[in-house]
């Protein structure tokens, strides 16, 4: 069985949007994505999980369960749940995080459809996840 790297996610996410074409149809993939993801529950809710900066309620938990990276979030906000759905994606399950992560927002173009504060919100949910690198 071969593990799954950052890099084969990232390849299926990129195929994936060009599969949907227009920035619409990538929009409705990465909602497809969020509501497909099981969302962090209730008591784990807790103000150490909140992400500041986005206008819905907003909550992130990225923790390493017997060597594996486990990545849970939920918010009320179809975009913010979206983009906790493309995170979870990505990240949720790998065993390991390589030490040079690829430009993964620009690659997928979300720095340039995403508004600049939205964009901030992702790169701080980016940033949570790199920050367990060093903690597996």
């Amino acid at each position: 069985m071969t593990v799954e790297t950052l890099e084969d996610r990232l390849a299926e996410v990129q195929a994936e949007f060009e599969i949907a074409g227009d920035w619409n149809d990538r929009y409705r993939l990465l909602v497809e994505w969020g509501e497909q993801i099981e969302p962090l529950a209730e008591q784990d809710r807790l103000p150490e999980h909140e992400v500041s900066g986005c206008s819905s309620p907003l909550w992130l938990r990225v923790r390493w369960v017997d060597g594996v990276l486990q990545v849970q979030g939920a918010s009320p906000g179809i975009l913010p749940q979206a983009m906790v759905g493309l995170l979870c994606r990505l990240f949720d399950g790998l065993e390991q995080l390589p030490p040079e992560v690829p430009p993964v927002l620009n690659e997928l173009g979300l720095r340039r459809n995403l508004s600049p504060t939205r964009f901030l919100v992702l790169e701080r949910m980016l940033e949570r996840i790199l920050a367990t690198r060093n903690n597996p």
